[in-house]
């Protein structure tokens, strides 16, 4: 149990010994905020875990047993919404490409359009561009190894790399409509 006036004690400065006395009723703080948004147990767990990481970073600064409460609850919630953003961000990319049935003849056609469509659309991008996207997607290099064949800097090749990728996503998109 959470003893509050061992707590005021100590509110000038929390040590390690301090924080995980706290840390457990915190916890609990947080994953009943995670429910509450929706995320089944386990996540709720995942989240709470992420939160007193969170927490720990700050526990120095932390003198207020209030200031402490509202910071668990303000970044579980915050942590909630980044985790709906990845799952939603994840599923749009999952709806980018059909999922192919390859014993359908309909969908082996579609499939092979579609690869012959990508071909040219990849041999229409600029000559440097296309040079990255193979060396990256087909031949699986690192971006420090095409920096150095190419003899341009790592971020050029991260730039080049992510322009004609979002190049091909635009133009894959425009053909899907």
């Amino acid at each position: 149990m959470f003893n509050f006036s061992l707590f005021l004690r100590y509110i000038n400065r929390m040590t390690q010994e301090e924080f995980t006395h706290i840390a457990s009723e915190m916890r609990k703080n947080a994953v009943s905020v995670a429910q509450k948004y929706g995320f089944a147990p386990d996540d709720a767990e995942d989240i709470a875990q992420d939160v007193m990481l969170k927490l720990w970073c700050l526990h120095e600064k932390m003198d207020d047993m209030a200031y402490m409460k509202a910071s668990v609850a303000i970044t579980t919630r915050h942590v909630c919404i980044d985790r709906w953003r990845t799952v939603h961000v994840h599923a749009d990319v999952g709806n980018a490409m059909p999922i192919v049935d390859e014993d359908s003849m309909y969908d082996r056609l579609e499939y092979a359009e579609l690869e012959q469509w990508m071909d040219e659309q990849i041999g229409l991008l600029p000559t440097t561009s296309k040079i990255v996207l193979t060396m990256r997607q087909l031949e699986h290099r690192e971006l420090s190894e095409i920096a150095d064949i190419l003899g341009i800097k790592q971020t050029s090749v991260s730039t080049l790399l992510a322009r004609a990728r979002n190049e091909l996503m635009n133009k894959l998109k425009r053909r899907n409509r």
